[in-house]
């Protein structure tokens, strides 16, 4: 019963997922924006998520500028639905036409490749990062961490539409490929800004403390890979944004112990990130509750 259950489910993802497989890159990201203006009166529980979130994050700003930022976070989750299920159609001639990366950004890449370091990719839930996905397998030797999902068909089609453009998925369970792999010398990509929980370490984010998992930063402790940080936004017109920070290496010769290069450098990536979010405060993922978790002693 399970299994029939299961490919029901599959049924009516893929019917949902069909547009996106078959018409025209910008018909579908007004089609992804349309759908979620049609959700947009109904999801209160998710507007009202995502304004709360973006009350501690901007104290400065009042109801009716939150209330804009909301309207427009949702407009940009439409952009995000459909760039997630368009995204294994990309190719090289749209990178070409689509993609705008900086003379700054583009300069760390070619460094980096021609070095032949593994890199540690850092990214988070902002602007359009399942593009980050297939942009990776298209122009780098790029892997990435994979989280199964419960239905085996639904967990089937996500990880072919991940890796149709020829990323190496490896499941979260299986850290010791991870080192393997940026040993070789792949860019493997982290989004390593949901709440970790109990497994992560409190630091700073958008004025809340915020459990963050040290992850990115154990594996280029552990390898020696080099730590890029990715920003992929939403750009007018269906253009793509990139932009790269580079976080250097782990210096372990700087600090006394282990804890306290884990702490560094995952504050350091997370202050990246927050710089980020304030330039594009619509483009970040308000509606996940990324502070879930907070300090024994936290009373808000």
């Amino acid at each position: 019963m399970k299994t029939i259950g299961y490919f029901f489910s599959f049924c009516i993802v893929y019917l949902f997922y069909l547009p996106f497989k078959i018409l025209p890159y910008r018909v579908c990201l007004a089609y992804g924006i349309l759908l979620t203006r049609i959700i947009f009166p109904i999801a209160k529980r998710h507007r009202k998520i995502a304004a709360d979130n973006l009350h501690y994050a901007f104290p400065e700003k009042n109801e009716v500028e939150i209330l804009n930022l909301v309207k427009k976070h949702f407009d940009h989750l439409g952009i995000l639905l459909a760039h997630t299920l368009w995204a294994p159609r990309m190719t090289r001639k749209w990178l070409d036409t689509y993609l705008q990366i900086d003379e700054e950004s583009l300069k760390i890449e070619e460094e980096t490749k021609k070095s032949g370091v593994g890199v540690v990719l850092i990214s988070g839930h902002l602007g359009t990062w399942e593009i980050l996905v297939q942009f990776l397998g298209i122009r780098m030797k790029g892997g990435g961490i994979y989280k199964r999902v419960r239905n085996p068909f639904v967990d089937k089609l996500l990880h072919d539409m991940r890796a149709n453009n020829g990323i190496v998925l490896v499941p979260v369970e299986d850290s010791s490929q991870v080192v393997k792999m940026l040993k070789q010398g792949y860019w493997v990509g982290f989004g390593s800004d949901q709440n970790a929980g109990k497994a992560g370490i409190f630091v700073p984010f958008m004025n809340r403390q915020a459990s963050t998992f040290v992850g990115p930063v154990t594996m280029a402790y552990l390898t020696g890979a080099k730590m890029l940080y990715y920003s992929v936004l939403a750009g007018e017109k269906g253009k793509v944004i990139v932009r790269v920070k580079d976080l250097g290496f782990v210096d372990k010769k700087k600090f006394g112990t282990k804890e306290e290069i884990l702490r560094y450098y995952t504050e350091l990536w997370t202050r990246t990130l927050e710089s980020e979010v304030r330039l594009f405060p619509e483009q970040y993922f308000w509606v996940h509750r990324r502070w879930r978790t907070q300090p024994p002693d936290t009373t808000t």
